[in-house]
C-alpha cells in the first residue's frame, strides 16, 4: 500500500509545525504519526490520528532542532508506506529589545537572552525614513547588548535582533532608537588663574534640557561633574590645583539622554610665590626673600626697579626662594614682583616695595623702634628722635596676608597707632628718617597681633561674636582669608546686633537713579546713605543661609520687616525672599523670583520700564509694591522710597535701612 503523497511542514515555530498532506487514493483507518530528532538525546514523539485528517499540529518540540516527521496509513491492520519530510524548528529568539542608553552618534541596546541553543546574534539598524544605508553587527552568543556606532542625533532608526543557529534564525526582536542630544560645540576657557577659570561653548542648534560638565585633574584627579542649565552655555570652576592640566568635556542633556561629549585640556596657573619681603636693606643692597609657590614651577622672574626707564629682570630657579640684590641706588624706593613660571604660563605677581638707605647722606636715624598695646588689629609705635633735625620719618610695614604699606610722618611725632591690622600676623616694620630728599638707614622691628575667634570674619555676624559691641564700619571676608575683604557697616545693636547692612536712605545726599555698573559695584557712603552693590550682596547671601531685616522710620514712628529666607542668584541677581515677620507689613515677597533692573539695563517683559518709571534699580515685578531705592522725598506718582504696606504708595519713607546676616544666628546675651 502507498503512502501518503505531497507531505510537507509548514507554520514552523520554536516549538510547534503543522503538518500537511494530500488524500491518498485508499482510504485509511488511521495515521500512525512519528517525530524524530537528529539530535541522539532527544525522544521520538509517536501519535495516532483518524484517517480522514490531512493535518496534524504538533507542540512540544524542542527549539532550534532538526526533525523527521513520517505518516504512515493502516487500514484492517495493514500499514502502508511511511512518507516522510525533514524540518528545522526555529531558533530560540532574544525578547524584551530595548534602548537603554544613548549619545549624539550611538546607542546601547539590551534583550533578555535566547533560551536556547545559538550561535550568535544578528543587530540590524535601518533608518526608519527608508533613506539612507542599513549596518549590521554580529553580537557572541554570550553577550545581551549592543553598542550602535555611526548614528545621526535626531534620527529615528529601526532595530532588530535575531538569534542564529547555523542557518536558522530566530523570531526577530525589535525596538526603535533616536540618538541622544546634539553635543556643544567650541569648548572655550578664559579667566584663567591659578585656582579657577571659566568654561564656556556654543549651544546645539536643537533644544536641549541642560548641560553636564565634567572636570579631571589628568595626573592624578578624580572627575567631577556639574550640571549646568540649558539657558546657560558658561561655567566658572574654582578651587583648582595651581599649575595643573584638567581635562575639560561637556555634554548636552535632554532627559535622561546623554550627547556625545565635548573635551579639550587646559592648564591652571601655577600659583604666586607669597610672603614677599625685603630684608637687609643698605643704600646699594638688598635681600629678597619669599615663600615658593605650592605648585611645581620651572623658574621665578625677578622684576625690579627704581622707575618705568630702570627696570631690571632676573630669571632664578624654581627651587630658588631668596635672590641679592646689589647696585642699587641711594635713597631710592624700589617696586618689586616674582611670578612664577611653568612651561610657558606665568602666575600673578607677588610684589613689594622697599626703600634703599641714604648711605652716609642720610644722616643719623631714628632709634628704639617698638611696638606696644598691641591688640588683634592696632599696634602702637613708638621711637626716639635722632639728635639732628629730620624733615619726617617714612614709617612701612607689612605682612604675610598685606602688602607693603607706607606711610609719612611728621617730624614732631615719635608715636604711630597702627590700625586695621589682620589678627594673629606677624608684622615687620621699618623707619626712616628724611632729611632734604634723603633717607637714613632703616631700623626695623617686628611684631604680631593678638588673635580673634574669627579673625577673618566673613560678616557681621563673626564680628559681633568676636566682641565688638558698636555699630561702625568693618571689613569683613565673604570668600575667606584668601578672597578679597569687603568693607561694611555693622549693625550691633538692632534684635541683638550682627547685621551686615547693604542699603540705608537718610537724607537724600546720594543719587539712587543710577545704571548697572554703579549698582553692580556700590555707591555712597558707607556712614550716610549707600547701596552696597550687587555683587557684593551676592557674595554675602552665597556664602549660608540669610535671613533679611528692613527698617523704617519716619517722624511719627518705626517699623521692620523681616524675613527667613533671603537669597541672591548670580545670574542677573534675582531675588529669593520669603518667611515675612514684622510690623511693616509684607511689600517685598511681592518681588520674590524678580531679577534686578537698572535705567539702563531692564530685561523684565513688561511694558512699562520700571527702573526708568519709578527712579532706581530694584527686583520689579510690574511695577513694585516696594521700592526703597526709588528717589528720595518724592510723593508723587509712585516714584518715592516706596513700602506699600506701611505708608501707602503716596508717602516717601524718609529712613530706610536693609540688613542680613544668618538665619541661623542666635545673637550672644548681653550682660
Amino acid at each position: 500500500m502507498s503512502g501518503v503523497p505531497q507531505l510537507s511542514a509548514s507554520d514552523i515555530t520554536e516549538t510547534s509545525v503543522l503538518l500537511l498532506w494530500t488524500p491518498p487514493g485508499l482510504q485509511y483507518e488511521t495515521y500512525y504519526v512519528t517525530f524524530s530528532s537528529q539530535k541522539e538525546t532527544e525522544q521520538q514523539i509517536s501519535v495516532q490520528v483518524d484517517g480522514g485528517l490531512t493535518t496534524y499540529s504538533q507542540t512540544g518540540l524542542a527549539a532550534g532542532q532538526d526533525y523527521t516527521a513520517t505518516v504512515a496509513g493502516e487500514i484492517a491492520g495493514q500499514r502502508g508506506a511511511e512518507s516522510s519530510v525533514t524540518f528545522t524548528t526555529l531558533t530560540p529568539g532574544p525578547t524584551n529589545l530595548r534602548v537603554v542608553k544613548t549619545t549624539s552618534t550611538s546607542a546601547v541596546v539590551q534583550w533578555e537572552r535566547s533560551q536556547g541553543e545559538i550561535d550568535r546574534y544578528h543587530v540590524i539598524v535601518t533608518p526608519t525614513d527608508g533613506a539612507g544605508s542599513s549596518q549590521e553587527v554580529t553580537v557572541p552568543a554570550g553577550q545581551d547588548s549592543a553598542h550602535i556606532r555611526q548614528l545621526e542625533a535626531g534620527r529615528l532608526y529601526d532595530v532588530v535582533v535575531v538569534a542564529e543557529k547555523g542557518a536558522s534564525r530566530s523570531k526577530p526582536a525589535t525596538s526603535q532608537v533616536t540618538p541622544g542630544p546634539e553635543p556643544p560645540t567650541n569648548v572655550v576657557f578664559s579667566e584663567v588663574t591659578e585656582n579657577s577659570l571659566t568654561v564656556s561653548w556654543t549651544k546645539p542648534r536643537t533644544p536641549v534640557s541642560g548641560y553636564k560638565v565634567t572636570y579631571t585633574q589628568t595626573e592624578e584627579g578624580e572627575p567631577v561633574s556639574v550640571s549646568v542649565d540649558s539657558d546657560d552655555s558658561t561655567l566658572d570652576l574654582s578651587k583648582l590645583t595651581p599649575g595643573s592640566a584638567y581635562e575639560v568635556s561637556v555634554i548636552s542633556l535632554l532627559g535622561l539622554d546623554e550627547s556625545d561629549p565635548t573635551r579639550d585640556l587646559v592648564a591652571t596657573l601655577p600659583d604666586p610665590p607669597t610672603d614677599l619681603r625685603a630684608f637687609n636693606v643698605t643704600d646699594t643692597t638688598a635681600l629678597l626673600l619669599w615663600r615658593p609657590a605650592l605648585a611645581t614651577v620651572d623658574k621665578y622672574i625677578i622684576v625690579y626697579g627704581a622707575g618705568t626707564d630702570s627696570e631690571l629682570r632676573i630669571s632664578v630657579s624654581g627651587n630658588a626662594a631668596e635672590l641679592q640684590l646689589s647696585g642699587l641706588e641711594g635713597s631710592s624706593t624700589y617696586t618689586v614682583t616674582v611670578t612664577s613660571q611653568r612651561g610657558s604660563t606665568q602666575s600673578s605677581a607677588a610684589s613689594t616695595s622697599f626703600t634703599t638707605t641714604g648711605g652716609s647722606g642720610g644722616g643719623e636715624s631714628p632709634r628704639d623702634l617698638r611696638a606696644d598695646n598691641l591688640t588683634p588689629r592696632t599696634a602702637m609705635l613708638s621711637w626716639k628722635p635722632p639728635s639732628n633735625p629730620v624733615g619726617s620719618y617714612r614709617l612701612t610695614y607689612q605682612s604675610e596676608h598685606l602688602g607693603l604699606k607706607e606711610v609719612m610722618v611728621d617730624a614732631s611725632v615719635t608715636e604711630y597707632n597702627l590700625t586695621r591690622l589682620h589678627p594673629g600676623s606677624k608684622y615687620s616694620v621699618q623707619l626712616q628718617a628724611e632729611r632734604g630728599g634723603r633717607f637714613s638707614a632703616a631700623i626695623s622691628t617686628d611684631f604680631t597681633t593678638g588673635t580673634l575667634r574669627f579673625p577673618f570674619p566673613t560678616d557681621c555676624s563673626q564680628e559681633l561674636l568676636n566682641g565688638i559691641r558698636t555699630s561702625g564700619e568693618a571689613e569683613v571676608f565673604p570668600q575667606g582669608k584668601q578672597g578679597t575683604p569687603m568693607e561694611v557697616y555693622c549693625d550691633m545693636e538692632t534684635d541683638g546686633g550682627g547685621w551686615t547692612v547693604f542699603q540705608r536712605r537718610k537724607d537724600g545726599s546720594v543719587d539712587f537713579f543710577r545704571g548697572w555698573k554703579d549698582y553692580t559695584r556700590g555707591f555712597g557712603v558707607l556712614s550716610g546713605e549707600f547701596w552696597l552693590g550687587l555683587e557684593s550682596i551676592y557674595n554675602l547671601t552665597a556664602m549660608t543661609r540669610m535671613s533679611l531685616r528692613v527698617d523704617l522710620r519716619d517722624k511719627d514712628g518705626a517699623a521692620f520687616a523681616k524675613y527667613s529666607t533671603f537669597e541672591l542668584v548670580k545670574r542677573n541677581y534675582k531675588l529669593i525672599v520669603g518667611g515675612y515677620s514684622g510690623t511693616a507689613g509684607d511689600s517685598l515677597s511681592y518681588h520674590n523670583q524678580r531679577i534686578f533692573s537698572t535705567k539702563d539695563r531692564d530685561l523684565a517683559p513688561f511694558l512699562t520700564r520700571c527702573a526708568m518709571s519709578y527712579r532706581g534699580g530694584w527686583w520689579y515685578k510690574n511695577c513694585h509694591e516696594a521700592n526703597l531705592n526709588g528717589a528720595y522725598g518724592t510723593d508723587r506718582n509712585q516714584q518715592g522710597v516706596i513700602w506699600t504696606a506701611w505708608r501707602g504708595t503716596k508717602f516717601s519713607v524718609p529712613f530706610t535701612e536693609m540688613k542680613m546676616r544668618p538665619a541661623a544666628f542666635s545673637p550672644p546675651t548681653r550682660i
